[in-house]
């Protein structure tokens, strides 16, 4: 780190130190069901997963619990009695974020089939701007099938989906052993990404202007957090998996050299 380098912290979220088992709701909200009031059946991706309220609790981290439900669930998916249920949060409308570091302590699950997702998109979604356009941040995706693999990624219009600018590492141990650090840096003409404070991914605005495509990450986005399990990302679920957990020790949000703007609505 520079010299000269200097962080504020902005905003953070110490899950050890709430006082209930329930999330603050002038911070998150819930996301629930499978996607088909959304407009996005399987949230788009054929995710097998049906978001519920009792999926989270906050005890010493935020668990997201993930569990099997059988084919007698009395819950209806898209494809009928849902075979998982989990859970998803966010902030939009209540905390947003723009240029800074935002880093996240987490531990993943473990399991073939799992698909943890740390993500920010554009709050101009909120305001009639379609996905792609609205932007969107991976801060770190991963799947059970690659458990050793840190990625982070950015769509935009004209790279999205499969087509997304991305870039992977490998680490030594299994993420689900312990609690790591994923981070952004993130500033007007770049976005860096960080695992446990070492940089590995560095998307600058020009690697899209110079292919005559937009940059849309010039504003403010908000925070989502979710346990998917099954979809196009993931894969195939294995059918011995029962259950399986993201852990959220803390969320941190910094200012950089006094860039780095919160918005509390």
């Amino acid at each position: 780190m520079e010299a000269n380098h200097t962080e504020k912290l902005l905003w953070s979220e110490e899950f050890a130190d709430h006082a209930t088992s329930k999330l603050d709701a002038n911070t998150w909200n819930m996301e629930l069901g499978d996607g088909s009031e959304a407009g996005l059946v399987g949230w788009g991706n054929n995710e097998r997963e049906f978001y519920t309220n009792d999926s989270i609790i906050v005890k010493d981290s935020l668990t997201i619990h993930a569990i099997h439900q059988g084919a007698n669930s009395p819950i209806q998916a898209y494809y009928g009695p849902a075979e998982w249920t989990s859970g998803k949060i966010h902030t939009a409308k209540k905390v947003g974020f723009k240029y800074g570091r935002l880093e996240v302590r987490a531990k993943m699950p473990i399991g073939q089939g799992t698909w943890p997702a740390i993500w920010l998109l554009g709050t101009s979604l909120n305001d009639g701007v379609s996905w792609p356009e609205c932007g969107e941040i991976d801060i770190f995706e991963g799947t059970g099938a690659h458990p050793f693999q840190v990625q982070g990624t950015v769509h935009g219009p004209g790279y999205c989906g499969n087509e997304g600018l991305t870039k992977l590492i490998q680490t030594e141990r299994l993420l689900s052993d312990d609690f790591h650090t994923y981070a952004i840096s993130w500033h007007e003409d770049s976005i860096e990404w960080l695992f446990d404070g070492v940089a590995y991914n560095k998307i600058m605005r020009g690697d899209t202007e110079l292919q005559g495509k937009a940059w849309p990450f010039n504003d403010e986005f908000y925070l989502i957090i979710n346990l998917a399990i099954g979809g196009w990302f993931a894969g195939e679920v294995d059918t011995n998996l029962r259950a399986a957990q993201l852990e959220i020790e803390w969320i941190k949000y910094y200012s950089e050299n006094g860039i780095g703007e919160l918005f509390l609505h």
